[in-house]
Parts: C-alpha cells; sequence; structure tokens
C-alpha cells in the first residue's frame, strides 16, 4: 500500500511539474508574441516644413498617410546636429552626460560614444529581440569597439561617417582627405558604386524583413537613411514633378524627400507582406532641423540646422502603429529624442530600471493614449566650448572657409607661455600660438591688462579678476524655487548679463526649455527666418556649414540672454528676457543645477591615422592597438590635470611657472563644480 501510494504521489509531481514547465513555456512564447516589431525610422535634415502635412508643395503620400493614420508628434524636439542626436536616441542621455556637448564626430576623431554606457540596442536584445542597422552611424569608429555592432546591433549595413556621396560612397574630412565608406558589419563593403544610397539602404532593410521569422522573434529594425543631408544628388526622374520651383536647391531637395517617400511606402508594403506589421510599431523622425542653405526649409520657425532657435530642434515626427490605442490624431505633448531609449525598452517588455541616469521618460501612454507627458523641461545643451566670434574673424579674413574647431589639448601639447608685447595682450580675439592658431571657445575674450597672461589649457579659459568673486560664489548660491513668484525686490534690478553672473556665465552657450519657456543664453546661431521665395543658393561644402555660424549675422557680443514663451510665440518673435528677469533667473539656476551633473567635453584632435590613404583608401577603425592609450589621454579632464601637476613641480621651478600653475589650478577647481 505505501509503495502504490509513494508511485502516486511522484506521478502526481511529475504532472505538476510538466504543467508549471508547459505553463511556463507558454508564458514565455506569449510574452515574445506579445513584444512588438519596432521600426525606427531617421531621416537626416529634414526640416520642419520638408513635410507633405505641412507643406502641401512637398509630395509625400505615404509619409502623410501614415502620420494621418497614426499620431503626429508637434511638440517634439531632437538636437541641432547629427552626432548629438544619435547619440541621445541611443543612450537616452543627455550630451552633458556622454561628453558630445560640442559638435559633431568628425572622421578623424577618435571619439565616440562612451564603453561604460549601455545602448538601446543592447538593452533590447537582452529582452529576446533580434537587432539590425542599416544607414548612417556617425557615432565614431576609431576603434573596433565604436563600431555599431559592438554597440548592440546584430548586423549593419551603411556608412560611418557623417556625409558621403549618395552613388561613389565616397566620405570627406575636408579638402583632400577623401575615402571609400560603405560598410557591411565590421568589413569594406565594396563594390556598390553607381547605386542610389537611399535605395540600396531601404533593399537591405527590406532583405532584413524577409530572411527573419517575425513569429520566432521580435525585431528592431533602424532605418538611419542618409537622405535628405547634402551633396543634394536625387534621381533625375525625382526632379521633374518639382520643375516649377524656382530654386535649384529646393527643388533637388524636395525631390530627396520623394526618395525617403518612396523608400517608406517599400519599407511598410514589406511589413504587410512578411507578416510584421499588424505587431509593429513605426516611428519616425528626423534628427535634426534642415539647412535652408542647402535647399531645406523649417518656415515658419526660427533658424535652422545647427542652432538652438526652434528651426534647428523642433523636429518632424510620428508614429504609426495598429497597436496603438487613440490614433488619427495631433499630440501636442512635449517629446524629447532621449525618451525613446526608456519608452521603447519598456515596450519590449525589457528592465529600464537597468540603465541608471537616463534622462529620457517612458512617454508611451502619452502617445498611445494621449495622457499628460510626464515631461516638463528639456535640456537642449550646454556647451562650454562654443565661441563663435573668434570663428567669425578668422573665417571673414579667409577665403577657404572656417577653420576646424578649436580642440582640447593634451598637456604634452600646450606650450610654455612666452613674454610677450602689450599690443597682443589688447586683442580681443581668442589665445592662439604661432604654431597651432587654433582659437579657444569658451567666450570672448576681453582686453587683458599689461599684468596678467592667459594660459591655454584643455582649451578653458581661466577666469578674469573682475569676475573671479562671482565666479567662486555660485557655490554657495542656492537653488531658486522653480515655481517662485516675481517680486518688486527682484523687477528693481536691471535685467542683464552682468546681473545673471552670480547664477550663470551667460557667454557660455546653452538651451533649456520649462513648461512653456524657453531660455537661450550664448550665441544661439543664426537665428533668421529664412521663408521659401528667398532661399539662397549654396554657399560652400558641408564641413563650412556644419562646423561654424554663418557670416551673414553679426556678432551679438552685447546679446547673450534669449526668453521666450514658446508656447504663445512658437516662432520666437518677441523675446520676453526684459520683462520676465524673474522667469530668466529660474531657468538660469536650473541650467546651473544641470551643470553640476556635466563630464568634462570631449572633443579629441584629428588624428592622422585616421587617413584613408593608409588604409586602402576607405574609412576603417585605426586605433585599435592603442585603444587603452587613447582612452588614457583624453577621458578625464581632472585625472590628466593631477597627473601634469605631479610631474611639474619635479620639474619646473620659476616664477612664470608657479603663476601658470596657480591659475591652472584655480581653473581646475572651477570646473570640478561645474560652474
Amino acid at each position: 500500500m505505501q509503495v502504490v501510494h509513494v508511485t502516486l504521489t511522484l506521478a502526481l509531481f511529475s504532472l505538476g511539474s510538466t504543467l508549471d514547465q508547459n505553463q511556463g513555456n507558454h508564458a514565455t512564447h506569449s510574452t515574445q508574441k506579445n513584444q512588438p516589431h519596432i521600426i525606427f525610422i531617421l531621416i537626416d535634415d529634414q526640416g520642419f516644413n520638408d513635410i507633405g502635412y505641412h507643406n502641401p508643395t512637398i509630395k509625400s503620400p505615404t509619409l502623410d498617410k501614415l502620420a494621418a493614420e497614426g499620431v503626429k508628434l508637434e511638440n517634439y524636439y531632437v538636437q541641432p546636429i547629427c552626432t548629438p542626436s544619435r547619440s541621445q536616441l541611443l543612450t537616452g542621455r543627455y550630451q552633458i552626460h556622454t561628453g558630445l556637448q560640442h559638435s559633431i564626430i568628425r572622421p578623424s576623431q577618435p571619439s565616440c560614444l562612451p564603453a561604460h554606457m549601455d545602448t538601446l540596442p543592447e538593452r533590447l536584445r537582452q529582452a529576446g529581440y533580434a537587432t539590425h542597422m542599416v544607414g548612417k552611424w556617425h557615432l565614431g569608429f576609431y576603434r573596433k569597439a565604436c563600431l555599431p555592432t559592438r554597440k548592440g546591433f546584430d548586423s549593419f549595413f551603411g556608412s560611418l561617417t557623417g556625409s558621403v556621396d549618395y552613388y561613389s560612397y565616397v566620405s570627406c574630412d575636408g579638402p583632400g582627405k577623401c575615402g571609400y565608406d560603405l560598410h557591411e558589419d565590421e568589413g569594406v563593403a565594396w563594390g556598390h558604386q553607381g547605386k542610389y544610397s537611399t535605395a540600396l539602404f531601404t533593399q537591405r532593410a527590406r532583405k532584413i524583413l524577409e530572411s527573419h521569422d517575425p513569429s520566432r522573434r521580435p525585431l528592431f529594425l533602424l532605418l538611419s537613411l542618409q537622405a535628405v543631408h547634402t551633396p543634394l544628388h536625387p534621381p533625375k526622374s525625382y526632379i521633374y514633378p518639382y520643375r516649377d520651383m524656382d530654386n535649384v536647391a529646393r527643388r533637388k531637395f524636395a525631390a530627396m524627400v520623394s526618395t525617403v517617400d518612396e523608400a517608406v511606402r517599400n519599407l511598410t508594403y514589406a511589413l504587410r507582406k512578411y507578416g510584421y506589421y499588424r505587431n509593429s510599431v513605426i516611428i519616425y523622425s528626423t534628427d535634426n532641423g534642415a539647412q535652408p542653405f542647402t535647399g531645406g526649409s523649417n518656415w515658419p520657425l526660427r533658424g535652422r540646422k545647427g542652432t538652438y532657435w526652434e528651426g534647428g530642434i523642433r523636429g518632424v515626427g510620428f508614429v504609426h502603429s495598429p497597436l496603438l490605442k487613440r490614433r488619427r490624431r495631433v499630440s501636442n505633448a512635449l517629446l524629447h529624442i532621449t525618451d525613446w531609449f526608456p519608452t521603447l525598452v519598456a515596450l519590449a517588455g525589457g528592465n529600464v530600471s537597468k540603465s541608471s541616469g537616463l534622462d529620457g521618460f517612458d512617454v508611451w501612454s502619452t502617445i498611445s493614449e494621449g495622457k499628460e507627458s510626464p515631461r516638463h523641461e528639456i535640456l537642449h545643451n550646454i556647451d562650454p566650448l562654443h565661441n563663435p566670434s573668434a570663428l567669425r574673424s578668422k573665417w571673414e579674413a579667409s577665403a577657404d572657409g572656417p577653420p576646424k574647431p578649436a580642440v582640447r589639448r593634451t598637456q604634452s601639447q600646450v606650450k610654455k607661455p612666452k613674454k610677450r608685447k602689450k599690443k597682443f595682450l589688447k586683442q580681443k580675439t581668442g589665445f592662439r600660438t604661432k604654431k597651432s592658431k587654433a582659437f579657444l571657445h569658451h567666450e570672448s575674450k576681453p582686453k587683458l591688462k599689461p599684468n596678467m597672461r592667459r594660459t591655454k589649457f584643455h582649451n578653458q579659459t581661466l577666469i578674469r579678476p573682475a569676475q573671479l568673486r562671482r565666479h567662486l560664489r555660485v557655490r554657495s548660491t542656492q537653488m531658486l524655487p522653480q515655481h517662485q513668484n516675481s517680486s518688486q525686490s527682484e523687477n528693481h534690478l536691471l535685467p542683464t548679463s552682468e546681473s545673471y553672473q552670480a547664477l550663470w556665465d551667460t557667454t557660455v552657450q546653452a538651451a533649456i526649455r520649462v513648461g512653456d519657456w524657453k531660455l537661450l543664453t550664448g550665441d544661439p546661431g543664426h537665428g533668421e527666418w529664412v521663408p521659401l521665395q528667398v532661399l539662397p543658393t549654396l554657399l560652400g561644402r558641408w564641413w563650412n556649414l556644419e562646423r561654424a555660424v554663418s557670416t551673414l549675422q553679426k556678432s551679438t557680443a552685447s546679446k547673450s540672454v534669449w526668453l521666450f514663451n514658446i508656447t504663445a510665440d512658437p516662432f520666437e518673435r518677441q523675446d520676453l528676457a526684459d520683462q520676465r528677469p524673474d522667469v530668466v533667473r529660474r531657468l538660469l539656476a536650473r541650467l546651473a543645477h544641470y551643470n553640476q551633473t556635466a563630464v568634462p567635453v570631449f572633443f579629441p584632435p584629428d588624428d592622422p591615422r585616421a587617413d584613408p590613404g593608409h588604409h586602402g583608401g576607405a574609412w576603417v577603425p585605426w586605433a585599435d592597438a592603442d585603444a587603452v592609450e587613447e582612452k588614457a589621454k583624453y577621458h578625464s579632464v581632472d585625472k590628466k590635470e593631477k597627473h601634469v601637476k605631479k610631474k611639474k613641480k619635479k620639474s619646473k621651478k620659476c616664477r612664470l611657472c608657479k603663476l601658470k600653475t596657480f591659475f591652472l589650478n584655480l581653473n581646475t577647481r572651477i570646473m570640478s563644480n561645474r560652474i
């Protein structure tokens, strides 16, 4: 009897285990089935007025239809240039937290996404997704650890640099430094010359959809088209419908938008054909505003690509999906490109809490159900190296276009300070050496007293004696309440830059949005409104337009603070900085708060080893053997300065050196406190 009882117990236990296992397998299968396929379409340089549902002269029927049947994102923000937007999409973090605050990553720079940060494809792959990328990367490639396949993508087909020819796939980093840039996974993809890149990338995306089984594993596909970035090389057949446009650049640009529209049509057809569409989320987004000097249009928004006016950062975007609970509507909720990281990871069933330091929010309920956005403010950026006045004076004196931006230098590159004539000390432009002639990018340089000298270290300008006390007081300045009302005690002060210095150095280029208010400091860039009928013709090569400001606008040295109510004045025509100094102070306090969390700017000089002439004529990783050396060389300003300090104590003993060390240490302490 006992034997029968034991046998029956074992049988029931075995049956229970089998049922539990089947239920677990069923639950896993159900989870995979509920995970949507995510298709993210990223367009390059498409402006607010470069899509059919904003401008009927643009022929984009597929995009218009998808947007009309989904959710149009009309209060959606990106970054003003390529690299920052792409870095924030993949990391969910602001530029000040990745070290990419300044400019783009050029092909010859030993820079890329920080190695210690997780990425969106990595998190999705951990959630069970197959991850693929097709198109433009532009997030650095100087060593193999920077490549897309090392950042979470199972496969990659596209270009690594910022701008390639649409047919030859040649990319140039200035005159005379050009190379082939089309890659598959971690190798060069030769033999595709003559094929139009938009069509080629779409074909590869369709091939991925065809070879993948949507019923077995969810898919994440990032289609990062090169279009509509310069050069303006659309196929001739797409130009004919726009033959009535007078401006040639605008005509070609509009034709390239039509190539994008056809690419999206072919992609959505493949999603339906291969069984993805019913369980898919399609996201369409530009990476920054348009460049009116190359045919794009942000009208009626102010500014252009590369600026922090609305024309540079207010992006075209929409979401199309059968999974949306409220479709066919317009969303005016405040959204930012960093929000896609936590939104898509949560939508995929991943664990967002594993990613620390995210600046984005999960906004799926806002998009799908129309709920209030959890986001109430956006830090557009803080760039302490931006100094267009110094660049402009050099550019205007040269017929060859603007110079390359000044770069953060290591101690080995810093020349010893030499005695200079008083005539040189009175110059207002940035300090330079006879060899490098590289201008500093921190702030405009006032006249110096004869007994004072400015040193050069990591491109940070030392604090002037007249401003020293104000800067040091920042450490003890308390944050103003976010909802503090204006008062007579506040308004009796003149709303000038000097009155704000205790909170923030208004010569630093920065921009922030809090609620309805938007604040800009420093030089936000070319701030004109460019109507379609007066679009200019091409002014030069793309690197000139991306690396410096336009000479069409005079320096605004006397103006360094702007305030706008974007809800009431979306075109930024009424500056309220003088009328609302209370709001200016609150937003400056927010900038100071964010700046305390910023990491040092990572903007190394060009590496001559990157030249494609050394690598068979192609842009490829060049610094694998020296990865540790490069990382130690540029990783942390503070660590490098400490090392230099120890070495100098042993080797340098002179009055001038002591003075330099004193100001160097002073500047280090100030920067370490994020003033």
